[in-house]
């Protein structure tokens, strides 16, 4: 999302940081997407799992849909910061998962997406362990923030 200075105005600036809000949430979904769709297998686990990542994010079904049947103009978000990369791929990491068979076509385009956030593969490799733990135990993405705190102060 752009980072947007707004104190009192109240529609300009809050009408901005929905639609860039909204722009990187489409854009997710469409990864989340893709991911699912990697093993050429596209399981109905992987799709409630979509779905619920978008809810939490406060899409709607519908909203999907309508993304998923009409991506044109959806254009690659990159997190902006440390935090938020590691969310967006616990969500991918749970769409791994969420069919309880783990394919080399995913794991590979997690690893495509840990490249385009400026991740070594190293990093990645770890990132990836670590986030299926977190994953396989349904820990919420507070948690994750919590734990990266810890190490950062660490």
């Amino acid at each position: 999302m752009v980072d947007v200075e707004c104190v009192a105005e109240k529609n300009g600036c809050l009408t901005i940081k929905l639609q860039n809000k909204m722009k990187e949430t489409r854009s997710h979904i469409i990864n989340l997407y893709m991911i699912a769709l990697s093993d050429s297998d596209f399981a109905i686990e992987e799709m409630n799992t979509i779905l619920k990542i978008a809810a939490e994010r406060g899409f709607s079904k519908e909203e999907f849909e309508k993304t998923i049947s009409n991506p044109v103009g959806v254009e690659f978000h990159i997190p902006e910061n440390f935090v938020e990369k590691i969310k967006f791929l616990y969500d991918f990491v749970r769409i791994i998962l969420a069919d309880g068979i783990v394919k080399n076509e995913e794991i590979d385009m997690f690893m495509n997406f840990c490249k385009k956030f400026n991740f070594d593969t190293n990093d990645a490799t770890e990132i990836l362990e670590w986030l299926k733990e977190l994953a396989s135990k349904n820990s919420p993405k507070n948690l994750i923030e919590d734990e990266i705190q810890q190490l950062l102060e660490n």
